[in-house]
């Protein structure tokens, strides 16, 4: 069973007088360009109850920035739009007590929540909260330095070209995919330093004790087991239905237990270790006899990771071993990229789940096996492999591309994987199926088109990086409306492009010819 934390929302009110305040545009209003009439505000009904179920206990606060992007709106246009909003969520149910405006055109800027949080002072005395119990849901990293200092605890939303920032933000910052789901995670963390901590204490016993853990990283959420019980690590391979001769990946949190599990580190494997680790990159050694057969699938090599997700990095340690780690999911299966995507697939199938919010990547690692004269990629991932190569200083085959062999040298071989029970087709041109209700898009960039069945755009803007972390979560959306089939096109053939291409040619049923009227 999962262990969870008890549930905020039944504690009584007078146990916890804190706030939650909460980004206007992207956050309150799904769009995430300034808003600059009332005829633009996008309410969702998942978001509003996210509003409702934080406001059963948190006293709720909104702040704006009319020159959001170097674009500035009269003062008297922004209280417009916020009266527009503040009448619909309270027509709602949603109660929010002030309407805050950051007047960063204006000399005197202690309103601007990331600069001088006077304001912030001001509203725990004026309301009688406390600040240190309290929570800000953001787009803007900018936010954070000043609200943290007052010991508030920030949460970042990956709301459209958000995503573009998480290269500002701490990798101890925990995202979201969603309002929900920031909602329901303050909702189970209403300590949250606490809770983390308690969290990564029942895993670490867990995984001692032989137990099964999911956990966040950086890539996807992975199912862990200690890598040197063998026992334990047959328990993955069988919640996950995952056939024996697909191989695991090991997870460290530091060199001194990569001596444990390879005997030999190259040259090659050293530069990319120095520029890459921690992070998303996984290598393929020669392993050591210690490492046991059922890890590597009988094979006698072994691929390792250093996650950079700070969780899973503490998660390890405090097991005090290396720990085997697929994607914690249902073989074949989309992978998790949230903790509730774990719980949808492996319910009461492993013994702790720690919730560390989304995944900000969101697909697998990059691997590359450096056994041989030449490192050779296994599997695409966030990494440019021009970029590996220039680390490398030498030139690196692209295994990956190649039909899969009988035993894989790593996870993410197979030739179909990543799927979801609604067929998806990859097609040269959507418009042909634009007419049909019964099929599902997905979609990348402004394509102009209208579609009469059910859309995700893995990014509106064309940012690679952004349709990387929706995809997975895109995919799951569209599988669970009881469509005929969902249909894509390939994106752009660069960066992590060829991952996102990878997996959705893995996830492909047909790969070409889906015809619009027959099929």
């Amino acid at each position: 069973m999962f262990t969870t934390t008890n549930s905020f929302w039944n504690l009584p009110m007078d146990k916890q007088r804190a706030a939650v305040f909460l980004d206007r545009d992207g956050i309150i209003n799904a769009d995430t360009s300034i808003l600059e009439h009332p005829d633009r505000i996008c309410l969702t009904p998942e978001g509003i109850d996210a509003l409702r179920n934080l406001g059963r206990r948190y006293l709720l606060f909104v702040f704006a920035r009319p020159d959001f992007s170097g674009k500035r709106i009269a003062p008297r246009e922004v209280a417009y739009i916020n009266l527009a909003l503040d009448k619909l969520l309270r027509n709602s149910g949603v109660d929010i007590l002030e309407w805050c405006v950051c007047p960063r055109a204006l000399k005197d800027q202690r309103g601007c929540i990331d600069s001088d949080p006077f304001f912030l002072k001001q509203t725990a005395e004026k309301y009688g909260f406390n600040l240190k119990r309290s929570f800000i849901i953001s787009i803007n990293p900018q936010d954070f330095p000043a609200t943290e200092a007052l010991g508030i605890f920030s949460l970042f939303l990956l709301s459209g070209p958000s995503v573009t920032h998480l290269g500002n933000l701490p990798d101890d910052r925990l995202v979201f995919h969603s309002l929900e789901h920031a909602a329901s995670w303050i909702g189970k963390h209403p300590i949250p330093m606490v809770d983390m901590d308690r969290a990564l204490t029942d895993g670490a016993c867990s995984i001692k004790a032989g137990g099964l853990v999911a956990f966040p990283t950086e890539t996807v959420y992975g199912l862990g087991a200690d890598a040197f019980n063998h026992l334990a690590v047959a328990r993955i391979f069988e919640v996950k239905k995952r056939p024996l001769h697909n191989p695991l990946i090991v997870h460290i949190a530091d060199i001194a237990q990569l001596e444990q599990l390879v005997d030999e580190v190259s040259p090659v494997a050293l530069r990319l270790i120095n520029r890459y680790w921690p992070g998303p990159l996984s290598l393929v050694f020669r392993k050591k006899s210690a490492v046991p057969d059922i890890v590597t699938a009988g094979q006698p090599t072994v691929a390792v990771r250093m996650p950079a997700h700070p969780m899973a990095s503490e998660l390890i340690r405090r097991s005090k071993t290396p720990i085997a780690a697929p994607s914690a999911n249902a073989f074949g299966r989309t992978s998790a990229t949230s903790a509730q995507h774990v719980l949808d697939q492996l319910q009461n199938v492993c013994d702790v789940l720690i919730d560390g919010g989304a995944c900000r990547i969101g697909v697998e690692s990059t691997v590359v096996t450096v056994t041989g004269t030449k490192p050779i990629l296994l599997r695409p991932g966030a990494i440019p492999i021009e970029d590996m190569e220039t680390t490398a200083d030498t030139s690196i085959l692209r295994k990956y591309m190649l039909p899969m062999e009988n035993n894989p040298e790593s996870p993410g071989m197979m030739n179909t994987h990543y799927q979801t029970a609604t067929p998806i087709h990859i097609v040269e041109d959507c418009l042909p199926f634009a007419g049909r209700t019964d099929i599902g898009f997905l979609l990348f960039g402004q394509t102009g088109d209208t579609f009469a069945g059910p859309t995700r755009n893995l990014s509106h803007t064309s940012d690679l990086k952004e349709a990387a972390v929706n995809l997975y979560l895109a995919m799951r959306e569209l599988d669970a409306l009881g469509l005929k089939a969902i249909v894509s096109k390939l994106l752009p053939e660069t960066g992590i492009g060829y991952a996102i291409n990878d997996r959705l040619r893995k996830a492909s049923f047909k790969p070409d010819g889906f015809d619009s009227q027959k099929d």
